[in-house]
């Protein structure tokens, strides 16, 4: 599925977010604070090129919602003043406060998705919910990779999921990030009951290439299985993202004995 998506995007922006003072923990002038660190979709100098960012992360959200969801009452648009650590006179869109552990590695993720997401240490009230992202059950997050192409920049993301008594399998999401402008699609096994793992996600000429390995049908459906390799190649062409697979079988066995090699390998 390709979905279209507003990108907010300007000079104004970029400063928001790089200014390396911001980057520091902000010092301890109050009591009754806790250090947190806060995820940041974007802002803006007005409340109403804040809202921009909120509405650009909820529409492309939807690409990751089975896997990633934000806290109640986020994304949430902060002003400067009202958290220390954060820059008064700007407006900054938070998809959550997290301590710093559990910041730091969920920021990679977003910062993943859109490589303008950032993160910032703040002062958090003592005792207030920290009100992190989390995973669903059974997700987690996989690898990633970038490229830039003519086009803007294409971003990918893996998400992994295992839970007992299900097979684990695993989704990616795939954006073309321009100026003002965003266009994505969820990469997945197309087919039913297979068994199905990211072994690489990497950027290659002119090309993200995902490397996927699966096995069907599962032993518990059959006598025999089949392990192949899988290849996603994913391409920028007149603005829009293009994909094809190649899929070869690697090897065959039954479900009792130890997997022989294909005839000819």
């Amino acid at each position: 599925m390709v979905r279209r998506s507003m990108r907010a995007l300007s000079v104004l922006v970029l400063l928001l977010l790089s200014l390396p003072a911001w980057a520091q923990p902000p010092e301890l002038p109050l009591t009754g604070f806790r250090d947190r660190v806060m995820l940041i979709w974007g802002g803006g100098k007005t409340r109403e090129e804040a809202e921009r960012f909120v509405a650009s992360y909820q529409e492309r959200a939807k690409d990751w919602a089975r896997a990633l969801e934000l806290a109640p009452g986020y994304p949430r648009v902060f002003e400067g003043t009202e958290v220390p650590g954060l820059r008064p006179g700007a407006f900054f869109v938070a998809l959550g406060v997290c301590e710093a552990g559990e910041g730091a590695r969920l920021g990679k993720v977003f910062q993943a998705l859109d490589p303008l997401s950032t993160t910032r240490g703040v002062l958090w009230e003592e005792g207030a919910s920290s009100d992190c992202p989390a995973f669903l059950p059974g997700w987690s997050f996989g690898t990633s990779a970038r490229l830039r192409v003519p086009e803007g920049t294409l971003a990918a993301a893996s998400f992994n999921y295992a839970e007992e008594g299900k097979p684990p399998t695993w989704m990616g999401v795939v954006a073309l990030l321009k100026k003002g402008d965003a266009e994505s699609i969820v990469l997945e096994p197309p087919e039913d009951d297979t068994v199905s793992e990211v072994k690489r996600l990497k950027a290659g000429r002119g090309e993200l290439v995902l490397e996927e390995a699966l096995s069907e049908p599962p032993c518990d459906t059959g006598a025999r299985t089949e392990t192949h390799t899988r290849t996603w190649h994913v391409s920028a062409r007149k603005g829009e993202i293009v994909t094809r697979q190649e899929k070869k079988p690697l090897r065959h066995a039954p479900c009792d004995s130890p997997a022989e090699d294909s005839p000819g390998e």
